[in-house]
């Protein structure tokens, strides 16, 4: 449809990712999204299309070789990653024969035992930033439109200076929570006082919109630490139906992220973010 007026193409037609690592997403979003629509598509074409789907879903490859294999394609061609996004700027591979990184790649995915030593070399020297499980720079482009907007934004309870502390993942979801209107509850033993929070989202859900039952969050900050909490909250965002569909789905890579590189939180650094959290929202509700 690369001929069609701009203003009747179908949903993404067009992609711009502006890195080699967000090429796969890109692709993946236009196969999900725009073939099925397409009407510029033949029939033909799109049943052959169809066949050499079934063939790959029988062969089904790891999402992490996948997009590590979109990466270093596009180095094959000449695509290179620069401040302005994704240019030919390198000497493509014209030999006929892929380079010795990406046949490793190819190795490494038809051959599972091998895959750990792979990874490690394969991911050996690039910077720490991942370790610190903070995906922007690797993260598609509406992922990382979520993470800079909450950066920017101070809250009640979390703060921009507690972004180079945290995950990316927690920082997010704890940016998706807001004070409560109610006299917060209280209790003889203050260490153990509850103190409640709500979904931001079903907060300032308009009159006339449903806000989600499970919308309040009564903590202390034993509560807060606790890992099954985080999975409750979680899990309210992910089905809440106020929560912006690019906020399900930045949760939704992140975590996948965080799976593919092997990441995990380092150590204490959750505990003190909760801590924070907690001695803000005792600041507040005084």
């Amino acid at each position: 449809c690369k001929d069609e007026p701009k203003h009747e193409l179908t949903k993404q037609a067009i992609c711009f990712p502006s890195k080699r690592d967000t090429m796969f997403e890109s692709v993946r979003n236009y196969q999900r999204t725009h073939l099925p629509i397409c009407p510029c598509i033949p029939g033909e074409m799109n049943a052959k299309y169809m066949r050499l789907t079934e063939q790959n879903l029988r062969q089904k490859r790891s999402q992490k070789f996948l997009k590590a294999y979109y990466a270093e394609a596009a180095s094959e061609v000449g695509i290179v990653d620069s401040p302005s996004g994704l240019v030919l700027g390198a000497r493509p591979n014209r030999h006929g024969v892929p380079s010795k990184k990406i046949q490793a790649l190819m190795h490494a995915a038809d051959n599972p035992a091998i895959s750990s030593a792979f990874w490690k070399a394969y991911y050996s020297g690039k910077d720490k930033a991942i370790e610190m499980r903070k995906f922007e720079h690797v993260a598609s482009d509406a992922t990382k439109k979520i993470i800079i907007n909450a950066r920017k934004k101070s809250t009640p309870f979390v703060h921009p200076e507690d972004f180079p502390t945290i995950s990316d993942f927690d920082f997010i979801l704890f940016h998706q929570i807001a004070p409560t209107c109610a006299p917060p509850p209280t209790h003889s033993d203050k260490k153990d006082a509850l103190l409640e929070f709500c979904c931001k989202h079903c907060a300032h859900a308009g009159e006339g919109i449903d806000r989600h039952k499970d919308m309040h969050f009564l903590v202390n900050l034993n509560v807060l630490t606790e890992k099954n909490f985080y999975k409750k909250i979680l899990h309210h965002f992910m089905t809440c139906p106020n929560v912006p569909q690019e906020v399900k789905n930045a949760f939704d890579e992140l975590k996948r992220l965080s799976m593919e590189y092997g990441t995990i939180a380092k150590r204490g650094s959750r505990k003190r973010f909760t801590e924070k959290i907690w001695e803000r929202m005792k600041k507040y509700y005084e």
